[in-house]
């Protein structure tokens, strides 16, 4: 998601351990964490062949310590998201400019841009813009994928909603037939929408996540794991992908 950064030292955000991070990749032999002035920005200096998930590991394991630590340092103004001219959004896996407007709420995508109209300047009515858009984008998403995944396990739920969740990328209440989706599933390229449907609708058949449920899942779609991880994995960044890049 970050654009790859001209100067070698200038690194790229990402999130490791549900924190933003500068990652800076050396011909170093282990792994360094530093929270730097004036802000308490969380830097970690890393060899060439560390895996993230290795990263992920280590940022787990000192979380308490950094979160202590980077709460010693005032605010930085300028990591808040404003949803201003030069930040980004993601739709389906691309990274688009963002261009603010004042306007009637709304979405418009130019080539790389997308123009993000709200009735003021205000990052929470901007905000609520875009998140009805992607809530819109979500919507008829899945419902062109309903009939397809429906036809192929036999299963169709009640109710469909889109809404905004915090912590999972789809729900199921197998009594009642309802399937709610996460609004930022619109961030990620189309396929992670795909997963998440498929997962919900099975959880018609197998409300838990035994082995017929995942026999059905490895059926259905056999890449899942790779989606799985490609979803995973573009989450940890994307809290940081809205960002410019170092150089801009």
């Amino acid at each position: 998601m970050a654009d790859r950064p001209t100067d070698k030292n200038a690194g790229e955000r990402v999130m490791l351990a549900g924190l933003p991070v500068r990652l800076i990749r050396r011909r170093v032999r282990r792994v360094t964490l530093a929270v730097l002035p004036p802000f308490g920005e969380i830097r970690v200096t890393a060899p060439l062949t560390t895996p993230i998930s290795e990263l992920e590991r280590i940022a787990a394991g000192k979380r308490a310590w950094l979160q202590n630590k980077t709460a010693t340092f005032p605010r930085d103004p300028g990591r808040e998201r404003r949803y201003c001219e030069g930040e980004y959004a993601m739709l389906w896996g691309w990274r688009l400019r963002l261009v603010p407007e004042i306007g009637a709420p709304g979405v418009t995508l130019r080539q790389n841009e997308m123009i993000l109209s709200a009735r003021d300047a205000s990052p929470e009515k901007r905000a609520a813009a875009l998140n009805a858009f992607y809530r819109a984008q979500v919507q008829t998403e899945a419902e062109k994928l309903l009939p397809v995944l429906s036809h192929m396990t036999g299963l169709s739920p009640a109710k469909l909603t889109v809404r905004k969740m915090a912590r999972r990328w789809g729900t199921c209440y197998h009594k009642t037939g309802t399937i709610h989706l996460s609004l930022t599933l619109a961030e990620y390229p189309p396929a992670c929408l795909s997963y998440v449907l498929l997962h919900e609708l099975l959880h018609l058949r197998y409300p838990d996540h035994g082995r017929d449920f995942h026999a059905a899942l490895d059926r259905y779609m056999p890449d899942n794991r790779t989606v799985a991880a490609t979803l995973n994995r573009l989450h940890r960044i994307s809290a940081a992908a809205w960002a410019p890049s170092p150089d801009e």
